[in-house]
């Protein structure tokens, strides 16, 4: 029988990354989304869309249904993860379990808190100081537990922030919104500080490798991108692939402050700046080692495919 893939969230940055990465290896994939127009626009034209809401537990089971390997990519704004992931969450847990399908839960590195080793392996503490942080670790307990019980088997990729085509967030935006119209970048924390980021389109071809290789669950996976880089070095090559003179400056944890009496998004910034004042290394070692022909794409053509796409988007522009 041949395997069903099943993105939720599939217009999403990484969600629409993964179906275009199945799509490509001529893999059956069922792409899961709210708003069809935005999906026509980012999914390739031989996705089979569907239109489910996580948020309800019934559509989860339809979307879900003859399923063999499902990847949870529903994202929210921060201030609504608290109200809406842990249910999502639920819904397509019993939508995989109905199934009978795996489960590909793709994390981030919130629920670590500032790093006490450098670079981070898989049994680092999850020691999160943030709400969002604990936040995802109690949602990836809750898979880790149906994973130990046997009741859906389940693997959690961990990645660094994202950059690249579709994704459009408070760190990248600035930065190539900058690059193209000649303007002073922003970066949260400190300017010289190392951090690990991943292209998007690397990230989706590790869930995918990972939600194809059964031997991979019940584990947790590191995969750090093509190597940590400064602030200043991501902007510098983000500026450079847009042909313009680099200018940057740091938003500290003081001026969040200020800016977050006028805004939401800066007050759910702070807890999460200290990411950008010491360093976000992960140790990549153990996928590198399972997975020895991957290559990363490398930042300089990753930094240019992501600044031509938003060269292209003038609506992601002022």
């Amino acid at each position: 029988m041949e395997e069903k893939h099943v993105v939720i969230g599939a217009a999403g940055a990484l969600g629409s990354a993964i179906v275009t990465f199945l799509a490509s290896k001529g893999k059956s994939v069922r792409a899961v989304v709210r708003d069809l127009d935005r999906a026509r626009r980012v999914l390739p034209p031989s996705a089979d869309i569907a239109i489910g809401d996580g948020s309800h537990a019934e559509s989860m089971r339809l979307v879900c249904r003859n399923a063999t390997v499902i990847y949870h990519c529903v994202n929210v704004p921060f201030e609504d993860w608290d109200s809406v992931m842990p249910a999502v969450t639920d819904n397509i847990l019993a939508g995989a379990r109905e199934a009978q399908a795996r489960l590909v839960f793709p994390g981030n590195v919130y629920g670590y808190g500032p790093l006490r080793a450098i670079p981070a392996t898989e049994d680092h503490p999850l020691m999160a100081t943030s709400k969002k942080g604990q936040l995802r670790n109690g949602v990836e307990r809750k898979l880790i537990d149906a994973n130990l019980m046997a009741d859906v088997k389940v693997v959690i990729p961990r990645f660094p922030e994202f950059y690249g085509p579709n994704v459009k967030n408070w760190l990248m935006t600035p930065v190539f919104q900058a690059a193209l119209d000649e303007r002073t970048a922003s970066w949260p924390g400190k300017l010289d500080v190392a951090h690990d980021l991943i292209y998007i389109d690397d990230a989706a071809a590790v869930c995918c490798i990972l939600g194809s290789s059964e031997p991979c669950y019940g584990q947790v996976w590191h995969v750090p991108g093509a190597g940590p880089v400064t602030g200043k070095q991501f902007i510098d090559m983000a500026f450079e692939a847009a042909g313009t003179k680099a200018r940057m400056r740091a938003i500290t944890r003081g001026s969040l402050r200020v800016k977050g009496v006028f805004g939401s998004e800066a007050r759910e910034l702070i807890e999460l700046i200290y990411g950008f004042e010491q360093p976000m290394v992960l140790d990549g070692s153990k996928f590198a080692g399972a997975f020895p022909s991957f290559r990363y794409t490398t930042h300089e053509h990753a930094i240019r495919q992501t600044g031509n796409w938003y060269g292209q988007h003038l609506d992601v522009r002022r």
